[in-house]
């Protein structure tokens, strides 16, 4: 019950703040589109539950932003916390690590500008895999693998150094939906992040000065 009520709330405030600008975003998107695009590039780990207890997710964002307002880019997340199942195998009873990991498009809106702080919300979607890895690596055996589908929308605000990095921390939820049985984990739950972001369109133009007197 707990988790509906969270999943609600966080996906109440994102669409309150979209659809509170949609009419700017309808007026606007075409003068955001004229702006130069520059990369993006976010680090992030958010600390959530795995089936009730404490488990950290990282993750890395690229892409591109059209001025302050919007960035659109590819996410890559993976489950960075040890979790093992019990499995039967080879007629023993082994402990095999758990793996989750997924990729998929994001979508990131700032609503709230004054230098040092800015505040947005940003949605993530993606599709990954899923599966009891016995060996614990990624290039071992892969037991029980399928496919899950994720969405994660989050509300975070953000502290900018010499306006050229930003720290920030936000809070969300992720909804992890997939037909596994067999593995026992709970993917969906609260999640509270923790990220650093590179403010290229500041530090190019700067990057750039550099090269050419030299």
């Amino acid at each position: 019950m707990l988790r509906r009520v969270l999943l609600f709330l966080v996906c109440a405030v994102f669409t309150a703040y979209v659809n509170g600008q949609s009419m700017n975003l309808s007026d606007s998107l075409k003068q955001v589109f004229r702006n130069k695009p520059f990369p993006v590039l976010k680090l992030d780990f958010r600390n959530s539950f795995v089936t009730g207890k404490s488990a950290q997710i990282g993750g890395v964002k690229a892409g591109v932003s059209f001025g302050p307002t919007l960035s659109l880019g590819l996410g890559y997340s993976w489950l960075h916390s040890d979790f093992f199942q019990e499995i039967e195998r080879n007629g023993n009873m082994e402990k095999a690590r758990v793996t989750f990991r997924f990729v998929g498009p994001f979508v990131e809106y700032s609503f709230f500008r004054k230098y040092p702080w800015e505040a947005m919300v940003t949605a993530q979607a993606g599709v990954g895999k899923l599966y009891l890895d016995p060996d614990g690596n990624s290039g071992g055996e892969r037991i029980f693998e399928k496919q899950a589908f994720i969405y994660e929308p989050t509300i975070g605000f953000e502290y900018k150094i010499a306006n050229l990095i930003g720290l920030g921390l936000g809070y969300g939820y992720r909804l992890v939906l997939h037909n596994s049985d067999e593995i026992e984990q709970q993917f969906t739950a609260p999640v509270f992040v923790l990220r650093t972001r590179i403010i290229f369109d500041k530090i190019w133009p700067v990057i750039k000065e550099k090269v050419y007197k030299n």
